[in-house]
C-alpha cells in the first residue's frame, strides 16, 4: 500500500532504488548533515540491504517519489523505533535530489507520514533529532508542527568535533 499525500508519494522500497540509495548514501553534503554512522557503501551491499528489508514492525521505510513519476526517488522518510505499546516512533527524512529541496516537498512528506502515524497506526508521539547546525532541517520540523524538546550536548561525532543534537516532538493533539 502506498501513502498519498497531494503531490507525492510514499512508497515501498524496491530494487530499482538501490542506484539512487547508493548516491544519496555515498554524497558527502547529505551526510554531513545527518546524525549517526556513515560508512562508504557499495552498490552490491545497498542492493543487499534492499533485499534484507521486510517484515520488521519497528522500521517503516518509504521512497518519496513525485505523484506524476512514483518510480522516481527524491528522498526517503522513515519512522523508526516504533513502540506500538508507547504509541511513539523517531521520523527520519532525508532529501536526495538537490533540485527538489527547497520546493516543499520535505514539508509534505513529513506531514504525510506523520498523518499516517497518528491516523492509522495510533501512535501518540512522533520525534525527531537534528543536528543543531543543521538549521534547514529545524525550520522543517517547526513548520510541520513539531515542538523543541531540549538539547543533548555534544551527542553526535562529526567532522573532527562533537556538535549537538535538537529533539523535536509532535503529539498527535497538537495537530488539533
Amino acid at each position: 500500500m502506498n501513502i498519498y499525500g497531494e503531490r507525492i508519494v510514499l512508497r515501498a522500497i524496491f530494487e530499482e532504488d538501490a542506484q539512487f540509495l547508493y548516491n544519496m548514501i555515498n554524497d558527502p553534503d547529505t551526510e554531513k548533515m545527518l546524525g549517526g554512522s556513515s560508512f562508504p557503501v557499495s552498490i552490491a551491499a545497498q542492493q543487499n540491504w534492499i533485499r534484507r528489508q521486510s517484515g520488521n514492525s519497528e522500521v517503516l521505510r518509504c521512497i518519496i517519489a513525485d505523484r506524476c513519476q512514483e518510480e522516481v526517488g527524491l528522498g526517503t522518510v522513515i519512522l523508526s523505533d516504533i513502540d506500538q505499546k508507547n504509541g511513539s516512533a523517531q521520523v527520519h527524512i532525508k532529501l536526495g535530489v538537490e533540485n527538489c529541496r527547497r520546493k516543499g516537498y520535505g514539508t509534505e512528506a513529513l506531514n504525510t507520514i506523520v498523518k499516517y502515524a497518528f491516523d492509522e497506526m495510533r501512535l501518540h508521539c512522533i520525534y525527531a533529532d537534528v543536528l543543531e547546525y543543521n538549521n534547514a532541517s529545524q525550520k522543517l520540523f517547526e513548520k510541520c508542527g513539531f515542538r523543541r524538546d531540549g538539547l543533548l550536548r555534544e551527542r553526535i561525532y562529526k567532522g573532527g568535533k562533537y556538535v549537538n543534537v535538537v529533539t523535536f516532538s509532535r503529539l498527535n493533539e497538537d495537530a488539533e
